[in-house]
């Protein structure tokens, strides 16, 4: 399901800043969006707090007001979520400025719907109530490339309920801006480097095997499978080098352009669902079921496949599309062995008990509708069991 009317073949709102060492120049771009300020943060994704200070520091010199919102630990609950809100709107603001990586823009995105609309988290996001009022303008400064999450129109949170992962959209909810600056990343480990690089793959061969993609989208999301392809690897072997990093963070942001038209799929709903069952968090869900989606999906996307070959620099000349796309999954198997990445769910203490559940949630996501072919739920279990 996209976000945007089928007849529109590309769009995207944002206004994206992209420089090494531009944080403290954030007051300067914000003060025209916004004056009263809220800097959003999980506790959890508070990473590089100088960059932090330097931000805010920035902001007070340019905005009338400033508060640093950090009672939410790490994944926002519908209570935290409406608890936030009410700080927004007795604060008067009238811009949220998030730092932070997934669970944090996802707080953010929920956040500003609510600060402006009657009504709960659990109302609004289960669509008993209606968003009427546009949200309030939104800043997204990620501290590590977000797999395009950072330039979306959609979100996930928890349902307090059954404590089950919901996915909301709405092309209301795009950014206002986007902060790109590769320096914050500057502390990740070799280890969160290779997941949220793969992450970004996966995200980018999700958005291209939607059958919603086109062109327009196909080219951002295979510019961004060529950014990680020649990039993931100089990216962790030199942890102080930033123009690698630099580079992941464009594929990121090229892989959300893309998605936010052609829309996600399988492994994203895989993953969301894989991360409400199990401790597996979104970016380690996306790394495993990678080749195991793209090996279901081959035969019925083998000509996209073959761009995506090309894309990873395989040489597909002289054999036939199959041939091609097999390339394609080879490809990628070769960047996991490389970083010695682990290929199977069970390798991360994943249970075999909780696949059908794992299954089951990931199949009422509304996004899998732009899968390249029908997909019924004991499918979705035989590619977990393949993974395991």
């Amino acid at each position: 399901m996209p976000v945007l009317p089928e007849w529109v073949n590309f769009h995207f709102p944002p206004k994206i800043h992209f420089e090494i060492d531009c944080t403290y120049k954030t007051g300067n771009f914000v003060k025209q969006i916004g004056s009263r300020i809220i800097l959003l943060s999980t506790q959890k994704e508070m990473e590089n707090p100088d960059e932090l200070t330097i931000i805010k520091t920035s902001l007070e010199k340019h905005c009338d007001g400033v508060i640093v919102y950090d009672d939410i630990e790490d994944i926002p609950s519908y209570k935290d979520l409406d608890s936030a809100a009410y700080f927004a709107r007795i604060a008067n603001a009238n811009c949220i400025v998030v730092y932070g990586s997934f669970e944090s823009i996802n707080a953010g995105k929920a956040i500003s719907i609510l600060a402006t609309n009657d009504g709960f988290a659990e109302e609004i996001f289960s669509g008993r109530k209606i968003i009427k009022n546009n949200p309030l303008p939104l800043v997204i400064i990620p501290t590590r490339p977000v797999m395009g999450n950072e330039a979306s129109p959609f979100f996930s949170v928890v349902d307090d309920r059954d404590r089950n992962r919901k996915y909301f959209a709405n092309e209301m909810i795009f950014p206002k801006l986007i902060i790109c600056d590769p320096k914050i990343s500057s502390g990740l480990s070799t280890t969160e480097i290779a997941k949220t690089g793969i992450a970004i793959l996966s995200a980018s061969v999700d958005s291209l095997l939607s059958k919603y993609s086109n062109e327009l989208t196909n080219s951002n999301a295979l510019r961004a499978i060529e950014l990680v392809s020649k990039n993931i690897v100089p990216a962790i072997r030199d942890l102080k080098s930033v123009a690698p990093k630099s580079a992941l963070y464009s594929a990121s942001i090229l892989a959300g352009i893309a998605q936010s038209v052609s829309s996600l799929g399988l492994c994203y709903a895989l993953s969301l669902s894989a991360t409400t069952i199990t401790n597996l968090d979104v970016f380690q869900s996306m790394s495993i079921l990678l080749p195991h989606v793209m090996e279901y999906n081959l035969t019925s996307s083998a000509g996209k496949y073959v761009l995506i070959a090309k894309a990873l620099d395989e040489d597909v000349s002289n054999i036939s599309v199959i041939e091609a796309a097999i390339k394609a999954v080879e490809g990628i198997r070769k960047i996991y062995l490389e970083l010695k990445i682990p290929q199977r769910l069970s390798e991360y203490e994943v249970k075999k008990i909780d696949l059908p559940g794992i299954a089951t949630l990931a199949s009422t996501y509304s996004f899998l509708d732009s899968l390249p072919r029908e997909l019924p739920k004991n499918e979705i279990e035989t590619i977990l069991v393949a993974a395991f």
